[in-house]
Order: structure tokens, then sequence, then C-alpha cells
């Protein structure tokens, strides 16, 4: 049995053969028996008739409960993104205090480069934050901890850990 047709078994009245039936006929989501609504679920084969609107309420209460749930996700991992842009940020800062001497020239440039680069990367995370949920939370803790390395390193570390950050959030894109 597949993880679409256990999800559906959480229907109250839906068993292995009728959570299979709904997969085959493209009912593979709450969302989706919500919007075939009762004609559509009328159509499944071996679906009693009594039991359409039970399952299509339950189904629509299941996609509400989901979409809330997703939501919060999406806005915490939005002030995650928040947090991390202030922390390159500080970190840039602190760079260009610690090492002003160090940065005149090709060093800073390439620092530079390298936190718009880190920038530019996190601001494309935060467009598909509602598109990989799951993705993203991962991508950017261990960005997080990424960066939580590199506040004490010379130079040379600090341009190597942003460089990856950034690939921690390029994952998150791909």
């Amino acid at each position: 049995m597949g993880a679409l047709e256990e999800k559906l078994r959480q229907l109250k009245g839906v068993g292995d053969v009728l959570a299979r039936r709904l997969v085959e006929n493209g009912l593979d989501t709450y969302e989706k028996i919500v919007v075939a609504g009762e004609e559509g679920l009328r159509a499944v084969k071996g679906l009693n008739p009594r039991s359409v609107s039970a399952i299509l309420a339950q189904a629509t209460a299941l996609s509400e409960k989901l979409s809330a749930d997703k939501a919060e996700r999406i806005a915490g991992l939005k002030q995650h993104v928040a947090t991390l842009r202030e922390t390159v940020q500080t970190c840039a800062a602190s760079a260009k205090e610690r090492f002003s001497e160090a940065l005149k020239g090709k060093p800073g440039q390439k620092l530079t480069r390298t936190l718009v680069q880190t920038l530019d990367t996190l601001d494309k995370v935060e467009v598909k934050l509602h598109k990989r949920v799951k993705k993203a939370g991962k991508g950017l803790t261990k960005a997080s901890r990424r960066m939580e390395k590199i506040v004490e390193a010379d130079l040379d570390g600090v341009r190597k850990g942003l460089k990856k950050t950034r690939k921690a959030l390029k994952r998150v894109l791909a």
C-alpha cells in the first residue's frame, strides 16, 4: 500500500480497496476529493452513495487543517529567513570591522561578491518557501549552523563559510 492510500485511509469509511480506487481515479489528496465534490466521488466504483457526503465533509476538514498547518510553517520559515539575513549582514559588518586593512583590494572584492551572492540566494529561497516547505526548513537550518561557525573565523574562513552557507541554500532551489 502506498503513502497516498495510507493517508486516505484516515477518512472514516475508506479502507484499503476504496483508497486504492480513489487513487486510481486521481483523487489522491484531500484537496482533490473536495474539488471533485459529490459527483466525482459517486463516479468511484464501490463507494457507498450514503457515505459520499460524510467522506466529503471529512476531506474538507482535513484539507483546511493541512492548509493552516502549512501556513504556520511558512510563517516560521519566513522568520528564519529574516534571522539568517540579519546574521549574514552582522557577519559582513563584523568582517569589515575586524579585517578593514585586509579587505582593500581583491580579498575585499571576493568577500563582497560572496556576500551579495549569499543574500541573493536567500532572497530566491524566500520566494520558493511556499512550494518547498520541508526542503527549505532543512536548508535554512543547515545554513544557520554554517553561519554560527564563521563568527570567529579569519577572513578566508568567513568567505568559505559564506560559500558553504550559500551551497546549503542552493539545495533548497534544486
